[in-house]
């Protein structure tokens, strides 16, 4: 990846460069050095500056740089976009509805492509769902077609639902033409490797992972976890509950994201107790130490117990 991944950081050329407050309160959420000089770099030379040059500049290893970068590129790519207040949109009537999917032919595609990948007709909901993303959000059918494509590859099964929430997160980043989209969509490629390797950690081979899974999946890679914490996360779970959970491993993954710990080494430095497991462990699944849980791992524990009591009973 280069810099020029981060030009949705950056307000246009000029001879002053202004600092947007979202993203300035982002990078110093994230108390990482390293992205924060990244940012001030990019923002000095723009986002067509070299990687190389870069490093260079920074005194950062290609290590760091690129911590640094996926850091940085997290920031929007993966981050929920505010939705504007509902009261703000329009409540598109009955009428409206059907007048567009008769009269526009563009939004006829899109309605079209939708009902092909759900192979079932639009309700009114639904309808209205993707007529406020063309309408009020002001994405062109063309970008909303490639959004859906996206999706399908990426995901499986869609709802419409998804469709929304990444249709708000193309908006937020301003993908508002199909060149952006594709340029976007190129970049997500780059970073499939990784996805991949993610899977494999996660353990889902060889079958095709669920939409939750690929949720799980998108969490981890957005908030820079390598595949060797993914494999910790879900070996600590296999260990607790003794099975895999891909809730239980997002709240791990979420509280090490809170205590700003990533990798392996960052992880195991401030928890002991998550030493990676050798494979004999893995198999037999100890019982855990209550000393060594954390209160949410104490409370989902407690709760499922009195499930099993419940069921049971009953």
């Amino acid at each position: 990846m280069s810099t020029q991944s981060l030009s949705h950081l950056l307000l246009p050329e000029g001879e002053f460069r202004v600092i947007r407050c979202d993203i300035a309160d982002k990078v110093l959420a994230c108390a990482d050095g390293d992205s924060a000089l990244l940012y001030l770099y990019t923002l000095r030379h723009g986002a067509a500056a070299e990687a190389d040059a870069a490093m260079r500049a920074l005194g950062l290893t290609r290590a760091r740089y690129e911590r640094a970068l996926f850091t940085l590129t997290s920031l929007t790519v993966a981050g929920q976009p505010e939705e504007p207040k509902k009261e703000s949109a329009p409540r598109y009537t009955t009428a409206e509805l059907r007048g567009a999917r008769s009269e526009d032919h563009r939004f006829s595609a899109i309605c079209d492509e939708v009902e092909l990948l759900l192979k079932k007709p639009l309700g009114e909901g639904q309808l209205r769902t993707l007529f406020t993303i063309y309408n009020y959000l002001g994405l062109p059918a063309e970008v909303i077609i490639e959004l859906v494509g996206f999706l399908k590859r990426e995901m499986g099964a869609v709802t419409v639902s998804d469709i929304k929430k990444e249709a708000y997160r193309w908006a937020d980043m301003g993908l508002y033409t199909a060149e952006d989209a594709q340029k976007y969509l190129s970049l997500r490629e780059t970073e499939r490797p990784l996805t991949e390797a993610l899977f494999a950690a996660m353990g889902t081979a060889p079958r095709e992972p669920k939409p939750v899974e690929r949720r799980l999946i998108s969490y981890a890679a957005a908030h820079a976890f390598p595949p060797e914490a993914m494999e910790l996360a879900v070996a600590r779970t296999k260990r607790t509950l003794k099975k895999f959970s891909v809730d239980y491993v997002r709240r791990i993954l979420e509280s090490w994201d809170g205590k700003g710990i990533h990798t392996v080494s960052e992880i195991t430095a401030a928890e002991p107790e998550n030493e990676k497991l050798n494979e004999k462990e893995k198999q037999a699944f100890a019982p855990p130490d209550a000393a060594k849980l954390s209160d949410w791992e104490k409370e989902w524990l407690d709760e499922v117990a009195r499930f099993k009591q419940q069921k049971e009973g009953s």
